[in-house]
């Protein structure tokens, strides 16, 4: 919850919402520091032994890993949030929310999450997508949503891209 206080948006935020690129965060993967542990053991011993073939590779796993880090920030940047329905159901059953996004930029964005609580959905867009994020309700009235994440760990796995959205409408 500290850490959730310190992230952006801080407070209810209205529809539409444009991710820039301060809104986005990236983190390596469990598998990313192995990877990174890997090409810094790959790195010393190079540098130990003289192996100059070893050090260019080292170095260009290096940087793949970090042109790796950009594009997953990249699936994020510049998405565009436009609009969230659902449905009325009873009490007890699953509230399908429908996440429409874009992008005004011609990158595709694939393998994009979507997590609110326990419930998650895929999103992928070319220019327009959308997602059915299933909620759980357990009482009649308005559902007030906390935040929604969207991540991605795109495209080799080695850093996760995630960025919040908090709207304001229930």
């Amino acid at each position: 919850r500290r850490l959730q206080a310190w992230a952006r948006p801080r407070t209810h935020e209205s529809l539409p919402v444009a991710i820039d690129r301060k809104r986005v965060y990236v983190l390596p993967t469990p598998f990313g520091l192995f990877f990174a542990l890997l090409l810094a053991a790959m790195g010393l011993g190079a540098l130990n032994y003289n192996n100059n073939p070893a050090l260019l590779l080292a170095l260009l796993l290096a940087g793949t890993a970090m042109a790796s880090l950009i594009t997953a920030h990249l699936q994020l940047s510049g998405l565009r949030i436009d609009a969230l329905s659902a449905e009325p159901v009873a009490a007890g059953e699953p509230l399908l929310l429908k996440l429409s996004a874009s992008a005004r930029d011609g990158r595709r964005r694939r393998g994009l999450s979507l997590r609110h609580g326990e419930a998650a959905s895929a999103l992928s867009l070319d220019d327009v997508g959308e997602a059915l994020l299933p909620l759980p309700t357990e009482r009649r009235g308005w559902l007030d949503l906390e935040r929604i994440r969207i991540s991605t760990q795109r495209p080799l796995g080695l850093a996760i891209a995630w960025s919040w959205i908090w709207p304001e409408q229930a």
